[in-house]
């Protein structure tokens, strides 16, 4: 069992963006069988993107390469790592900033936009 989780978490995720909204997960899987693309799972969501597995990593960058930028029905698809795999750094750097700068942040912005909600 403990080989079939270390194959599934080996897999590579990239985020496909910028699709028609009417594209579906036999749609998605043409369109990277016309380009030679092995594919492990697909996960279509509503509002044009999808979430692709590839079972490695020469794969999706081959994925990356051939599509990224491709236009598909006459939109330039986004094909790029998906954020799930990258590890969030630097979290407590967030709580470095004062409460001076936080508030200088948001005056600034709520002018910017005709003013803020009071």
């Amino acid at each position: 069992m403990s080989e079939q989780l270390k194959t599934v978490s080996a897999m590579n995720k990239l985020y496909i963006g910028n699709l028609p909204t009417e594209a579906d997960e036999e749609a998605v899987r043409q369109l990277f069988m016309e380009h030679n693309l092995t594919v492990a799972e697909i996960s279509v969501k509503r509002g044009g993107y999808a979430f692709v597995d590839f079972p490695d990593q020469s794969a999706a960058d081959r994925a990356i390469d051939k599509l990224h930028g491709y236009s598909y029905c006459g939109l330039p698809l986004i094909v790029e790592p998906s954020v799930a795999n990258k590890k969030i750094v630097n979290v407590p750097n967030l709580q470095s900033a004062s409460a001076i700068q936080l508030k200088e942040t948001s005056n600034d912005s709520s002018t910017a936009c005709g003013g803020g909600w009071r």
